[in-house]
């Protein structure tokens, strides 16, 4: 029993060294028992005349002054629905004197130089960015560090199954954990960078132009603007007429206890006057 407790030890220690051998150093997260992480792998052998196929993550921006923005963002939106994509974020300004809107879109990298040109078909195209990272590199590490940390995990399940005393097991499962919460990290960062990769992040800017005639102070509005200030001014003087109306209904109303008295004295001295006029007629 007890040499069979060594032997179990002893091929712990030696699955633990070389895993160990096989770490390095690029990052502090995932490490082994020896701290260190692992190193980061050359570039697959893809044998003569294969290519590794790029990684590459594309960001832009473009700001586009249109004539009419409501027109144009909805144009954008379904522009970018049909190319396969989706809207990231949208924030909007909606100025009276110069509205705007700026939205963040999602499109599939093969069709995000497509997007931007229709965005630049929109008015009249202005500051203009775009930005790659090659993270082919990033994805190799990562890809042989998960192979290493699956093939560790395997070796610690087998184990398991030969491990007899409760310390033994205990410090297999500690280890069995560690490696998969590392698996777990290696394979988030992975999609996360697979989802960047596949899908190009673009900003577009829209402003609207005040137009061509513009003068101080006077801004050129279409048909559906023209109706919808008349209707405001129209509705503005109704409320106005009747403010007034009812103004001169309260003041109306306040001076009627005054009111009845000086009528009845008018009326007295108009009768009083008519009987004066009828004597000296007589």
């Amino acid at each position: 029993m007890f040499k069979r407790s060594m032997t179990l030890l002893l091929v712990l220690f030696l699955v633990l060294g070389l895993a160990a051998c096989s770490s390095g150093s690029k990052e502090s997260r995932p490490q082994d028992y020896n701290g260190g992480g692992e190193p980061a792998p050359e570039a697959p052998d893809t044998g003569p005349g294969e290519v590794t196929q790029r990684k590459v993550i594309y960001e832009g921006s473009l700001s586009v002054t249109v004539a009419e923005l409501d027109k144009a963002v909805q144009e954008l939106n379904a522009k970018a629905e049909a190319l396969g994509g989706f809207i990231a974020s949208s924030s909007r300004n909606n100025s009276q004197d110069s509205p705007s809107a700026r939205t963040t879109f999602r499109i599939p990298q093969a069709r995000y130089q497509d997007f931007l040109a229709f965005a630049r078909g929109l008015g009249e195209p202005g500051n203009e960015w775009i930005d790659s990272t090659d993270v082919t590199e990033e994805f190799v590490d990562l890809d042989a560090r998960l192979t290493n940390r699956r093939a560790h995990e395997e070796r610690l399940l087998d184990m398991l199954t030969v491990a007899t005393k409760v310390e033994e097991l205990l410090t297999v499962e500690r280890e069995l954990a560690r490696v998969r919460e590392d698996i777990e990290v290696i394979e988030g960062r992975l999609r996360f960078l697979g989802e960047k990769v596949d899908l190009a992040t673009i900003t577009i800017s829209l402003a609207q132009s005040p137009g061509s005639t513009e003068v101080p102070g006077i801004k050129p509005v279409g048909l559906s603007e023209t109706m919808r200030r008349a209707l405001k001014a129209i509705s503005r003087s109704v409320t106005l007429f009747l403010d007034l109306l009812s103004y001169l209904v309260i003041a109306l109303a306040g001076l009627l206890p005054f009111a009845i008295p000086a009528l009845a004295a008018l009326w007295l001295l108009v009768h009083l006057s008519r009987k004066r006029s009828k004597k000296h007629q007589a």
